[in-house]
């Protein structure tokens, strides 16, 4: 019995030590290359998007909103970058784990929660 709780113990201090935890770079790229990331955007709701291993991202939410673009990531700050084809601009974010498994798109400057990743898929899901 105390063999089983001293490996629950150990299971539990293991799993909430990563909760937090932002991605580096090498994980960040086994995380997004040819994945469909299935969330909640904190403005637009509900969607997915299309990580495509060459380099392009693809992303639909759930109200018909639709957005093309390149995305790549910054091994410097260890951060997934994307510039949408409608913008000027780059938007390069952290990727969290949460405690429960799942993962979080957090703000690269502001620290908020931009996405809550609930679950992956290899391949284009759209």
């Amino acid at each position: 019995m105390s063999k089983i709780l001293i490996a629950l113990g150990l299971v539990l201090v293991n799993g909430s030590a990563l909760a937090g935890e932002r991605l580096s770079s090498s994980e960040l790229k086994d995380f997004y290359t040819d994945t469909t990331i299935h969330g909640v955007h904190s403005k637009l709701g509900p969607g997915k998007t299309y990580f495509g291993a060459d380099g392009s991202v693809h992303s639909i939410s759930e109200s018909g909103s639709e957005r093309i673009g390149k995305w790549w990531i910054d091994d410097a700050s260890d951060k997934r970058c994307i510039r949408w084809n409608n913008k000027s601009k780059d938007f390069c974010h952290y990727t969290e784990r949460n405690s429960d498994g799942t993962y979080a798109l957090i703000h690269g400057k502001k620290g908020k929660k931009l996405v809550e990743i609930a679950s992956t898929e290899k391949g284009n899901k759209l």
